[in-house]
């Protein structure tokens, strides 16, 4: 998808494997890229479940993250995850609590420094 829609990226378009997220400053910008769009997936022909389309979306659900007009959060059904992680003494469940964990860093105020104990914890069971 991303080599289809390459010269749209960075400017009005983010492809993720076969997810498209079109973003514009106003409606009537919005509609002149869907239009471009679409047009090039027209001459490419590539398959589009219109059922799971959502155009003109003031905030979307992408990637694990809520993605508003001004500002990125994280999804609250990730965060219930992470809250009702159980906690365990298997070192795959630690590296899976932590990836997950990881992958939100930004979000987390002091996150390496409550993930440190953690990450201890891996380094001694890896030695």
């Amino acid at each position: 998808m991303n080599q289809v829609l390459y010269r749209f990226l960075d400017e009005f378009v983010v492809v993720y494997l076969d997810d498209i997220v079109i973003y514009s400053r106003t409606l009537a910008e919005h509609i002149e890229h869907l239009q471009q769009v679409l047009a090039r997936l027209r001459e490419y022909e590539p398959y589009a479940n219109m059922s799971k389309c959502s155009f003109a979306q003031e905030t979307i659900s992408f990637l694990g993250h809520i993605v508003e007009r001004e500002r990125i959060r994280m999804d609250p059904k990730k965060v219930q995850t992470i809250k009702e992680w159980q906690p365990s003494s298997d070192v795959h469940d630690l590296r899976s609590f932590l990836g997950l964990a990881n992958y939100y860093r930004h979000f987390l105020k002091s996150y390496f420094e409550i993930a440190r104990p953690m990450t201890d914890l891996l380094k001694k069971t890896e030695t």
